[in-house]
């Protein structure tokens, strides 16, 4: 079940879907090597900083809307619900103590039929996002690692 709730991070994630940070941060912290990535990142606040910036621009951008059925189900209502999922899904992924409760990677993007492009975009979005909050490339890597498996539970071969 852990390896299904890693691919959730896509989404959007993915996407998606994470993080804090860096220097200078409100949220960032001085953390052993060793530590869990959950850590690394700034906890609960840094993720939930991270993913509220990324969802707030995954949301909003073109290539991403031009999806029809993105476009009908992402909308202003569902964001804070899809934060609040994201940010526990991420939490429980890189260590953290919270549950994911939310459906598996494909039943949240069932019917969404999310290409290539599309899945290219969201990369793109969560790299800038990640950048912009200075998270480090230990822990860029690592949350890329997570996320890279989940692209074959959300796109859609052949989609656009």
């Amino acid at each position: 079940m852990l390896s299904l709730r890693r691919s959730l991070v896509g989404t959007l994630l993915g996407a998606l879907v994470s993080v804090t940070l860096g220097t200078g941060g409100a949220c960032a912290q001085a953390t052993p090597d060793d530590a869990a990535l959950f850590q690394r990142l700034g906890g609960l606040p840094g993720i939930s900083l991270v993913v509220s910036d990324f969802i707030d621009v995954f949301v909003q951008d073109a290539v991403i809307l031009s999806n029809p059925e993105v476009r009908e189900r992402k909308t202003p209502d569902t964001t804070p619900y899809i934060k609040f999922q994201v940010t526990s899904l991420m939490c429980e992924v890189t260590g953290g103590p919270c549950q994911y409760t939310g459906l598996d990677l494909r039943e949240a993007h069932d019917g969404l039929n999310v290409s290539e492009e599309e899945w290219d975009r969201m990369v793109v979005l969560f790299s800038e996002t990640l950048a912009a909050h200075e998270v480090p490339q230990r822990e860029t890597e690592e949350l890329f690692a997570i996320l890279g498996p989940t692209k074959e539970e959300i796109v859609v071969p052949g989609s656009r």
